[in-house]
């Protein structure tokens, strides 16, 4: 199934794969707690400063080594994606550690960029996720993203009592 997400700019790099155009991956790790509590990284070997598609300009994105492959649809309805990010400066592991205690959910945001066109990502909306199960060592950081868990939500999200909706009858 197709992923209309894409631009038709990026789709075409994907399928030809041409040598004299980059894709660009970024992630921008965040949390509500922390001031200026955000990450931004690009899967590169320099910084690139990029537009977000909110047309903030001039975002700066540290070259930072990381890997993962894009979740796909799971039996039981989850997705789910494993990333890898370097841990050579401690900068993740610093930050994980900074909001372990947190009940916030750390967000993870991934969109792609193309060498040609840095005014916007490549992926409209981006890809949110939710970071769990983070691990830490020397090397590396790990975590398994996820979108937020809707089949374990309780449904109706809010309860109808009396006391609040008096028009439900009864007295």
């Amino acid at each position: 199934m197709p992923n209309d997400a894409y631009s038709e700019a990026i789709k075409e790099a994907y399928a030809s794969a041409p040598t004299d155009i980059v894709i660009i991956d970024t992630l921008e790790i965040s949390h509500p707690s922390l001031p200026g509590g955000t990450m931004w990284l690009s899967k590169t070997l320099v910084d690139y400063t990029l537009t977000l598609e909110d047309g903030v300009t001039n975002q700066l994105f540290s070259a930072t080594g990381f890997e993962f492959k894009l979740p796909a649809a799971g039996e039981n309805g989850l997705q789910e994606l494993d990333i890898v990010i370097d841990n050579v400066d401690r900068r993740v592991s610093d930050f994980m550690d900074a909001v372990k205690d947190s009940k916030d959910p750390v967000k993870l945001t991934y969109r792609p960029y193309l060498s040609t066109d840095l005014t916007a990502p490549q992926l409209d909306p981006p890809l949110v996720l939710n970071l769990t199960d983070v691990k830490a060592d020397v090397f590396k950081v790990t975590a398994r993203a996820t979108f937020a868990d809707l089949l374990n939500k309780k449904h109706p999200l809010e309860m109808y009592t009396r006391a609040r909706f008096p028009s439900l009858g009864g007295s």
